[in-house]
């Protein structure tokens, strides 16, 4: 975290905004912390730091141990105030586990916030994948078939301004990092409606999405099936999951 990235207008909450930078710090890969560790993460000196996390005790959304701070179920409610307040969320959940019940595979739903792609919905398949991609998890957003197509529905500048934030890196030895090569993808993908996105988010993990658009045609969020390399071909996601993930698509942006 950058002093550029803190030091925002006088009109911001300062206190409230370091807090955030805080509480977001707790990744995956790093439940628990110090209060070095966060300090260095979030590029505050330690006193200040001290404060924002022993804040965060108080309120209960961490707790600390030793010297470890760790997020506590707390933090959930904050997701779940988000979600309850979409009456489309409300609507696409049964679908994407119907879809998940007749495919026997496993259905996300994702949306673009803030330059990150969040799961807000997962319906487990019967055979369970390595990666977790349940509620709330974040990944980069060029690395899943979700994220390709929501990116796709961006202009061309948006699309400039994202990768210009956001430089690609390589999560595996398939991974895209090109820009050139991406934007291509994203061009073919605004044209035939759908992405298919084969292992470049994690080795073995094959993925294809589409659109969910609301009344004004925009691309608000995508849902999409995730599958092993190894029981599914291209072709295959094409010709049985995509008409299924169509009409699910379909059915809740008539909803919306």
């Amino acid at each position: 975290m950058t002093k550029d990235t803190l030091d925002k207008s006088s009109d911001r909450a300062q206190s409230l905004y370091k807090g955030l930078v805080v509480l977001q710090c707790f990744s995956e890969g790093h439940a628990t912390m110090t209060l070095s560790e966060v300090a260095d993460t979030v590029g505050m000196n330690r006193a200040t730091t001290r404060r924002f996390l022993l804040t965060l005790v108080d309120l209960g959304y961490l707790s600390l141990e030793g010297k470890r701070y760790t997020l506590t179920p707390k933090v959930m409610t904050l997701g779940y105030n988000y979600l309850s307040n979409l009456p489309w969320w409300q609507l696409a959940n049964p679908v994407a586990e119907e879809i998940s019940r007749t495919l026997s595979e496993s259905c996300s739903i994702g949306v673009l916030s803030r330059d990150q792609l969040i799961f807000v919905a997962r319906a487990q398949g019967p055979r369970a994948l390595t990666i977790n991609l349940s509620p709330g998890r974040v990944v980069p957003v060029h690395t899943a078939g979700i994220g390709r197509v929501l990116l796709a529905d961006l202009s061309d500048d948006e699309q400039q301004q994202f990768f210009e934030r956001n430089p690609p890196t390589g999560l595996t030895p398939y991974t895209v990092t090109d820009v050139s090569k991406i934007r291509g993808a994203l061009r073919d993908i605004k044209q035939q409606g759908y992405a298919i996105v084969d292992q470049e988010l994690e080795v073995g993990l094959l993925a294809i999405a589409v659109p969910i658009r609301d009344s004004r045609g925009r691309a608000v969020a995508a849902i999409g099936i995730s599958t092993q390399a190894q029981r599914r071909t291209r072709d295959e996601l094409v010709n049985d999951l995509l008409p299924v993930l169509k009409n699910g698509a379909a059915k809740v942006s008539q909803l919306m």
